[in-house]
């Protein structure tokens, strides 16, 4: 293995270097996307247990120690209150996606690592092949052993850049995906508790006790 690495030249070497980082990236966002690990069981909990706006100090409270992107989207869900519930639900869809940006974190680098593999590959290929006519122009074509390291750098770097590429462009798409859809399940649970501080709301506006709802609220305006 040294060997064939050694005789496909200099190329090899960045390249190796992109599968290593490549796999780094790629261990640590399978680790860090877990499901559980982003969408935390305790909070799909904490939306299931609240009832009203009574509970939403309670709430907050919980998301301030158990942090993570789903807990400050829900932070999002709980405060400004005073808000239409369409503007509710398009705060929480911008929430969605700024903590989408923190879930993608280097996915770009996998994305660059597979666009640059197999240029390097072809790189090395390329110079292969001018080692190849550099030899033939010297030599001829009568001592095929001659230029066969040419030959050896031209197929070898193009063969790891693409098994370099192919894998980590197809790590690259599932992670991509399966940030939209955590993203679109956290932005779901959001809106049902959205509904239910909303529905709640409105039951206590209509009991005359919209004061107390104020005050309870994290956020909310007095008018």
């Amino acid at each position: 293995m040294v060997q064939w690495i050694i005789e496909g030249g200099f190329v090899m070497y960045p390249l190796l270097m992109c599968s290593v980082i490549a796999l780094a990236v790629i261990i640590e966002r399978a680790i860090s996307l877990r499901r559980k690990h982003v969408i935390k069981p305790e909070l799909v909990r904490l939306i299931q247990d609240i009832r009203d706006v009574g509970d939403v100090p309670m709430a907050f409270s919980k998301c301030q120690v158990i942090k993570g992107p789903f807990s400050n989207v829900i932070k999002h869900t709980l405060i400004n209150l005073h808000l239409s519930w369409e503007e509710k639900l398009h705060e929480i869809q911008v929430a969605g996606r700024e903590e989408a940006k923190y879930l993608e974190k280097n996915l770009n680098v996998l994305e660059i690592l597979a666009s640059v593999s197999p240029l390097l590959g072809l790189l090395g290929t390329i110079l292969g092949l001018d080692k190849i006519f550099e030899v033939i122009a010297q030599v001829g074509l009568g001592e095929p052993k001659v230029f066969s390291g040419g030959i050896a750098q031209a197929l070898r770097t193009t063969i790891l850049g693409l098994t370099i590429a192919i894998p980590t462009s197809v790590a690259a798409s599932f992670f991509d995906r399966k940030v939209d859809s955590m993203v679109n399940e956290m932005e779901r649970l959001s809106t049902i508790l959205l509904n239910k501080l909303y529905a709640s709301k409105v039951r206590m506006e209509r009991a005359g006790r919209l004061e107390e709802f104020k005050v309870r609220v994290p956020g909310e305006k007095s008018k």
